[in-house]
């Protein structure tokens, strides 16, 4: 079972994929729960109550509407997260070493945009902008100084991100000291989905296979297994340093393989169980970048 989120004429709406089937289940979740938004039932601790009610067919569920735009499954989390090179390989990539101990930057909710919309690179942003497939892990219940072996309870679930960057500008910004921050989060440049998860049907996120497609090139392909840091580690470090809240979104890394991305260019992130999220690239002619 994968929930997503969606819009119709300006009014989110809440889906369910089951079966390989989707459904519109907005009206059920409103009768039954008096909430639409997947983050209203992770932040209410009522999400394990929605699923039963998909599972006992109790909800009402309907079909989904002819046409319709995909949103990010969480819209505006209160926290985006995002680690530093916790791929050797991609460390590799760069020449380094990665980080031992765990690195992290934060983005901002406006960079993100969801499953088929248009990653729309500014005129002026000259060489690479860097496609990076990530696990991205939404936390379901508020975690203060948490233990790693028990980090992963307080996970609600999982999607795929696209971790954006553009390259020139992190190199300036590197010579400053803070790198990550203007390269990672212009508008769009966080696509998310298409799918959220529940942790109930992903038993070990440390298992699944990673990769990212170019116009139907492989660019990426890896394993979650390849982490330096997994994912009960990184929330318990967080965790020491920041309270996570229910709705916060960490993005796991990246494994080798970025590389530039160019205007007409259909970029294809996928996780095992989590779906394909799919974007178009616009670039304005003159900027497809280089190699820099």
């Amino acid at each position: 079972m994968r929930f997503f989120a969606f819009e119709v004429d300006g009014d989110s709406r809440l889906g369910v994929e089951r079966d390989g089937v989707q459904h519109d289940i907005t009206r059920g979740a409103v009768r039954d729960f008096g909430k639409r938004l997947l983050i209203e039932f992770i932040a209410s601790d009522e999400l394990d109550a929605l699923i039963s009610s998909v599972e006992g067919q109790s909800v009402l569920i309907e079909e989904m509407p002819t046409h319709f735009n995909w949103l990010p499954p969480i819209p505006r989390p209160g926290k985006i997260l995002a680690m530093v090179q916790n791929y050797r390989k991609h460390a590799a990539e760069f020449g380094n070493e990665a980080p031992p101990a765990p690195v992290w930057f934060g983005k901002i909710s406006s960079s993100l945009t969801g499953h088929l919309t248009d990653i729309r690179i500014p005129h002026w942003v000259d060489g690479r902008v860097d496609h990076e497939v990530e696990l991205a892990v939404v936390i379901g219940g508020r975690a203060k100084e948490v233990l790693q072996d028990g980090a992963l309870a307080f996970v609600a679930g999982y999607t795929i991100a696209n971790d954006m960057s553009a390259r020139r500008i992190q190199k300036d910004d590197r010579e400053n000291k803070h790198p990550w921050l203007r390269c990672k989060n212009f508008d769009t440049f966080t696509p998310m989905g298409p799918y959220f998860v529940p942790a109930r049907y992903v038993p070990d996120p440390q298992v699944l296979s990673i990769r990212c497609r170019v116009n139907g090139e492989t660019r990426q392909n890896a394993t979650t297994a390849d982490m330096v840091h997994p994912v009960n580690k990184i929330i318990a470090e967080m965790s020491r340093w920041m309270t996570l809240e229910p709705g916060d979104v960490i993005c796991t890394g990246t494994p080798e393989g970025v590389y530039n991305l160019r205007d007409g260019d259909l970029c294809e992130c996928e996780i095992a169980g989590l779906g394909t999220l799919r974007n178009p690239v616009q670039r304005p002619t003159g900027q497809s970048g280089g190699v820099s």
